[in-house]
């Protein structure tokens, strides 16, 4: 990969109290489409603003970048970088994960243009983009696919995680009982994300593990889960896995379960479950500053 050269962003007002600089690139990519982001900012105030790097879900063949939870950061004060990630039609493990490092060093790199503050960075994801987050979170920084190596010298690492009803860890999914339909559904999710077959090598599937990620890592941030109890696409207990590992290891874990709410539930999006992610937020990059 390469980093681009700056050009001119354009503002535009897709949303109220931000100015919104969409289909930003971050580097291009030789063979592939350039990484784009959108850039969102909050009117109110000089900055420069803390900053959330987003990832949509879409069990990684589809998505919509423009649309989550994130939609009310802007006016709290928090500005919002959401990734166009690369599909697993066009990109197999661990380049996806490789892109939210991508878009993490750019923030660090060149965030100041925008009024983003590179002190203060956080990630974000919902159900496949919060795994490719989670993956991230727990890399130490370090690239796992590809680098942009005129980005290498930023900083990859997030000051907390927010992660919706993730796959955490594809080994327990595939090996739970669930009815054929399901568990072809996660098989055919594996395969195509993971480049695996059935009948193959699998360890890419105990490499993409988060737990096992969490477990390796010599720093883990703060970590707020949210899932339902009625996901019948990714069962809650996923989330609790990445919740017990990164306690087991020593780190920051909340985990909220939303009482009967489904996979993607439109709850996610509400007060009742943003408000207390920015406040875990504020309350992470506050602890730091003293």
């Amino acid at each position: 990969m390469v980093a681009p050269g700056f050009a001119e962003p354009v503002e535009v007002r897709a949303l109220p109290g931000c100015r919104s600089y969409p289909d930003v690139t971050v580097a291009t990519i030789p063979g592939w489409r350039p990484l784009t982001v959108d850039v969102h900012v909050p009117d109110d105030g000089d900055g420069p603003f803390p900053v959330v790097v987003y990832a949509h879900g879409g069990a990684f063949i589809a998505g919509v970048p423009r649309m989550g939870p994130w939609g009310t950061l802007p006016s709290h004060g928090i500005a919002v970088v959401s990734l166009a990630y690369r599909l697993s039609g066009e990109a197999r493990y661990p380049e996806p994960v490789e892109d939210v490092i991508t878009a993490l060093r750019w923030v660090r790199a060149h965030g100041r243009r925008y009024g983003l503050d590179p002190a203060r960075v956080a990630g974000w994801g919902s159900s496949a983009g919060a795994y490719l987050v989670g993956r991230a979170a727990f890399t130490d920084g370090a690239s796992i696919g590809h680098a942009v190596p005129e980005l290498a010298g930023a900083a990859a690492t997030m000051d907390a995680v927010v992660l919706h009803y993730p796959a955490v860890d594809f080994p327990a999914l595939l090996g739970q009982p669930a009815d054929p339909d399901r568990l072809a559904m996660w098989w055919t999710t594996a395969c195509n994300f993971f480049g695996v077959t059935r009948e193959g090598d699998l360890s890419p599937l105990e490499h993409g593990s988060l737990p096992a990620a969490a477990a390796r890592a010599t720093r883990v941030p703060p970590l707020l889960l949210a899932h339902g109890t009625a996901d019948e696409v990714v069962p809650h207990s996923q989330s609790e896995l990445l919740h017990d590992a990164v306690r087991l290891a020593g780190g920051r874990s909340e985990l909220t379960l939303v009482e009967g709410a489904g996979h993607g539930a439109d709850v996610f999006g509400s007060p009742a479950v943003v408000e207390p992610a920015i406040s875990f937020l504020r309350q992470v990059w506050e602890d730091a500053a003293r």
